[in-house]
This record gives structure tokens, sequence and C-alpha cells, in this order.
């Protein structure tokens, strides 16, 4: 069988390699974050403690990255998660736009990296996505994500947020939905899957250092579920 390779890890190493060259202005950042559970878009993965940790390299508006969640899971085959990701934002008077995509792999599932091939059997799925996110009068945020390649329901999912500051607490609350029939997201339908707001401030430990920690307060409609996780930031 020929096995289609998109060759999005070859490509993002060669252009890391470009941007990384003398006098070229990149900045990377590494850290990591420590969750009670791994819920994304209204799903619970892993079903235990997540250690998620990323690195990233930014240039202008260009920024490439790298990101991982692994659970502390005591028994069977913990969860894991390994993603290579992109976006480049365009900054304007009314907001910024942004386009984004996301090769997601999971190394707990038992597939080699290497394996690219489609329709469900292969290691890798790939999503694409555009993101509007608005001026400081109006914080309004609006997310749309596509999967082009291993998913045979071609699914989709939008979000839409809205950032608001309670002194020294910041809430983000959040509504998003699977556009139709997927296994990805676990819908049978255009369904409302992920509700729910985030509340974040930091805690200063010492005059020099503060630590970020984080609480997500989240509803499922469709699976009729709600989760409650905290994390902090290192």
């Amino acid at each position: 069988m020929n096995k289609t390779k998109p060759g999005s890890f070859v490509s993002m190493l060669a252009l890391a390699s470009l941007l990384l060259a003398p006098n070229a202005g990149a900045q990377v950042s590494v850290g990591a974050d420590i969750l009670s559970r791994y819920i994304w878009r209204g799903v619970d993965y892993g079903n235990s403690p997540s250690f998620q940790p990323s690195l990233a390299l930014t240039l202008g508006n260009f920024k490439l990255g790298t990101w991982g969640a692994y659970s502390f899971a005591g028994s069977g085959t913990p969860f894991a998660e390994h993603d290579i990701w992109a976006s480049f934002d365009i900054p304007t008077s009314a907001g910024t736009f942004s386009a984004l995509y996301t090769d997601y792999y999971y190394p707990s599932a038992g597939l080699k990296y290497f394996n690219f091939e489609g329709e469900g059997t292969g290691a890798h799925t790939l999503e694409v996505g555009i993101g509007y996110a608005g001026p400081e009068t109006v914080p309004l945020t609006v997310k749309a994500y596509f999967n082009v390649h291993n998913d045979p329901d071609k699914s989709a999912y939008f979000e839409i947020g809205y950032p608001v500051a309670l002194q020294s607490v910041h809430l983000n609350f959040f509504v998003g939905a699977s556009a139709g029939k997927s296994v990805w997201y676990g819908t049978e339908q255009a369904a409302v899957i992920n509700v729910g707001f985030t509340a974040s401030k930091s805690i200063t430990v010492t005059e020099s250092f503060s630590l970020p920690v984080f609480a997500s307060f989240i509803v499922n409609p469709d699976l009729e579920q709600s989760y409650l996780a905290v994390g902090m930031t290192f």
C-alpha cells in the first residue's frame, strides 16, 4: 500500500532550522502544565491527572510548536498525546485573524509515528483552523477547526469565547459545538459539547516568583457530563 506522507514533520523541522538561523530574531519558550484532568473540547482524555509539556518557536506573527499530554494512570495503558502545531496571526485594527494547523498523534494508540495513512487507519489526524480575536473593546474570540486527514467523518468544531477580568482573576467563558456526526467528538449529529468557563490568576510565592493557577468548569450537554479541572503552569 502506498503511504501518503503529508510531510508535516519534515517540512516543519526544515522551517524551524531556517527560522533559528543566526540573526533570525526567533524566540523559544518552554513550559509545562499539571492538570487534575485533561478535558479537551468537552471530552475527557485519560480519566486521570495529566502532565502537559510544551515547546514553541516564535518569529514575528508566526509560531511553531509541539505539545504533549501524558496521564498518571496507575493501571492499564496510560493515555499519551503528542502534537505538532503552527499558527500565523494577522493583526488589524478590527482584531487579529489567525490561520491554524495541528498534527495530532497518540502514542498510547500503539501506532507507529511515521504511519501517515488515512481513512481512520493512520497514526496522525491533521486539522486546519481559522480564528478571530476581537480588539480590547470587544474581546470576543471565534474559532473553527476542520479535520482534513485520517478522519472519515471530516469532523468540524466551532467555538466562541469571551474573556472578563474581575480584579486579579481572569475569566474566559466559552461555548463549543461539533458540526455533525463525529467519532472524534463522540456525536451522532450536530451538538453543543463544550460549555463553561476558566478562571485563572497568579499566586505570589516569593517577591520574584508567582505561580499561575487555573480552574475550569465544563459541561458537555450532548454526553450529559460535567467536569471540574484545576491546574498550574510552570
